[in-house]
């Protein structure tokens, strides 16, 4: 093995500025040149099916090539070639060197002897060409490979570090030694993996506007990330794994797996979610993601795109099951849209543990033909993951949908060993128009408006929840074997058909945490009695509402304290089920602006018509506590409080209003402006 020259081994000074390279011809942003050469290998063109004309065409790349033109311009390092292989040995702990090219053929290798697992080595390109990796690079630490022009990793590429960053987008040479791996630029190229890549206990990340893995990369109790964007931070967290922010989208940023990506015991990213407006980026998985559980550590598998106008698409396996013990994982498909085609396989299944979630959190969704995912995907993957399904927007996103959840096609699942939960967070409305039926499972519906029940909900071992920020209708019967059905209002409830409950002796591990039996809550929303409804509406043309050993607990914002509504003319209660009925209080809060949202309780909210409440006082327990939504001058000022109990000789018979998917209790005061001085 031949030494460079000394004249590149650094002492930490800057090296010469290099000669201006030839600025490269215009290319599409899938690939800076065509790499078809005496390799065999070709464009993007082959994963993606992009167009790529007006590419141009990179130089051959030889079995013997190797790296040119090193020059270490920060950290101590030296260089040593030889015919089919480089050496670089690192001293310091983070080493930046400038190429001119950074390619290795098939045949040839390049390794980095570094002074610990946790040092860096920043390999930056200077000239025009791409880097094509076809033979192999190894290190015991971390490498860091940026080419403006595009990087691939062929199918003889054989990779074995600690840890590698492979990307189109720069890093100062201040920041990398300063660790912070903070990455920007604008480069249309494509980072590619067709090879094998693996970085146990350590990280591996694509950086750039494009990219892909059509190969195989693992990373045991590591992290995988694939990221598209413009401007990209990586940090490694308290737990070891490395976290990945998108600091600025890139416009038709596209990150996409066909083929094996494994973390097991670690974490898998693919994110084009960033900052920026109409980005319309896109994160495909066609492939397989695994990150499942390893000695107790469950994985987590994150697809995110941009929540304005981006898209993901799962069409093909993401794998956070835990086979040999422990807890299932987290699975996360974010976007504007996503999509889930037919036979894509979704699993946190933990045969030894609790079953993982899977989260779709996209603007609005639908169930059924022409929509976002068929009946049946949704019903293979219920079998051994629980699915939450939210359109809730996160604090700052700005979105255009309406936030709306459709069920338009048939679900029925029975799940394997634990049980599962399909649930539906909707900003607005959760419109159930195709029956849902759950065998070991659970059905929850939350939403900030309406919760629709177009069509039947059965559960065998299961519970159901539906709560609504107005009102839940009830227009299909709700059946339940051996479960708790909870209906929660903010205004109004109203069953205009069946409600059935049948329930054993014993209180099913499928509760949900509800209470036992058969809940029903109307007016939750704090507004005072008589207002906006709040009431269980029973139709006449509806069908009794029959429980079978199990209580009935009904709660409700009455017209008048002094004439409670008897709702138990509505049901046929056997085996010794009984109906117990609350009237909701709303305590007072009062006082005259003084800069502060502080709330003192005292009495009741009454009306003339609601008459007031008797034999029933508020109690502040040591710990109470109560808080204006604003410290302004208004009248219907929302008001949180928590500490408070009721007693009395007719305690039992009322109750403070409290939302069921919200821990808390709500009401509303009054704060009067300070009186003008004289």
């Amino acid at each position: 093995m031949t030494a460079i020259p000394s004249s590149i081994k650094s002492t930490g000074r800057p090296a010469p500025a290099p000669a201006p390279a030839p600025a490269p011809a215009v290319v599409s942003r899938t690939w800076r040149g065509s790499l078809l050469g005496t390799t065999g290998l070709v464009r993007f063109a082959w994963l993606v099916g992009f167009s790529i004309a007006g590419t141009i065409a990179a130089r051959p790349v030889e079995a013997q090539t190797l790296p040119t033109g090193g020059e270490v311009v920060a950290g101590q390092a030296s260089i040593a070639t030889g015919s089919k292989s480089l050496t670089v040995t690192q001293t310091s702990d983070r080493a930046a060197i400038n190429w001119q090219s950074f390619s290795i053929g098939k045949g040839s290798r390049v390794v980095f002897n570094q002074p610990n697992s946790s040092s860096v080595a920043l390999n930056r390109v200077l000239g025009s060409d791409p880097s094509t990796i076809l033979g192999n690079l190894s290190a015991n630490g971390k490498v860091f490979l940026v080419n403006a022009n595009g990087i691939l990793f062929g199918q003889t590429a054989n990779v074995n570090v600690g840890g590698l960053v492979a990307s189109t987008l720069d890093i100062s040479d201040a920041d990398f030694i300063a660790g912070k791996n903070s990455f920007a630029g604008t480069s249309g190229a494509s980072v590619q993996n067709d090879g094998t890549i693996t970085a146990k206990n350590g990280y591996v990340a694509l950086l750039g506007a494009n990219v892909g893995n059509g190969g195989t990369i693992k990373a045991n109790f590591g992290t995988v990330v694939l990221a598209g964007g413009e401007a990209i931070t990586l940090d490694v967290a308290g737990d070891g794994l490395l976290n990945v922010v998108v600091d600025k989208g890139a416009v038709g940023a596209l990150v996409r797996n066909g083929g094996l990506v494994r973390a097991d015991g670690g974490k898998v990213v693919m994110t084009a979610q960033g900052a920026g407006d109409l980005l319309h980026t896109a994160v495909n998985n066609t492939g397989i993601v695994e990150a499942r559980t390893l000695q107790n550590r469950s994985g987590t598998i994150l697809l995110l795109g941009d929540m304005r106008t981006g898209t993901v698409t799962v069409s093909g396996e993401l794998d956070a099951s835990a086979p040999v013990g422990g807890n299932g994982g987290f699975i996360e498909t974010s976007a504007a849209t996503v999509n889930v085609a037919d036979g894509a396989q979704v699993s946190t299944y933990a045969p030894s543990g609790t079953t993982g979630m899977w989260l779709i959190d996209p603007q609005d969704y639908v169930i059924g033909a022409g929509g976002n995912i068929s009946g049946s995907t949704l019903s293979a993957q219920l079998v051994t993951t629980s699915i939450t399904i939210s359109t809730i927007p996160a604090a700052g996103d700005t979105t255009t949908g309406n936030g709306d959840i459709f069920v338009n096609d048939a679900v029925a699942w029975t799940a394997s060993g634990a049980p599962t939960t399909l649930t539906m967070n909707a900003f607005r409305d959760v419109n159930i128009n195709a029956p849902i039926t759950a065998t070991n499972g659970n059905i929850v519906a939350c939403c900030g408006r309406d919760v629709n029940v177009n069509a039947t909900l059965t559960t065998t071992n299961g519970s159901i929840l539906l709560n609504a920020g107005q009102n839940v209708n009830v227009y299909h019967a709700i059946v339940t074997t051996d479960g708790n059905i909870a209906l929660c209002a903010g205004h109004d409830v109203l069953i205009d058909a069946a409600v059935t409950l049948t329930r054993g002796t014993t209180i099913p591990a499928q509760s949900l945490g509800l209470p036992v039996g058969l809940t029903l809550i109307a007016g939750s929303d704090g507004t005072g009695p008589g207002v906006n409804g709040g009431t269980i509406v029973f139709s006449a043309l509806s069908p009794p509402t029959t429980v079978t050993a199990a209580p009935v607990s009904i709660t409700y914002n009455p017209i008048s304290y002094t004439t409670p509504t008897d709702f138990s003319t509505e049901f046929a209660l056997t085996e010794g089920a009984a109906i117990t009925q609350r009237m909701l209080l709303f305590p007072t809060a009062q006082k005259v602006a003084d800069g502060t949202n502080a709330a003192v309780l005292n009495g009741f909210n009454t009306t003339g018509t609601s008459g007031t409440p008797t034999g029933v006082s508020l109690v502040a327990g040591t710990d109470a506590t109560a808080t204006f939504d604003s410290t302004d001058a208004g009248t219907g000022i929302g008001v949180s409080f928590s500490g408070y109990t009721l007693a009395g000789a007719n305690a039992d018979q009322y109750a403070l209003a409290s939302a069921c998917c919200v821990t808390g209790f709500r009401t509303t005061g009054t704060i009067t402006a300070p009186a003008p001085a004289p």
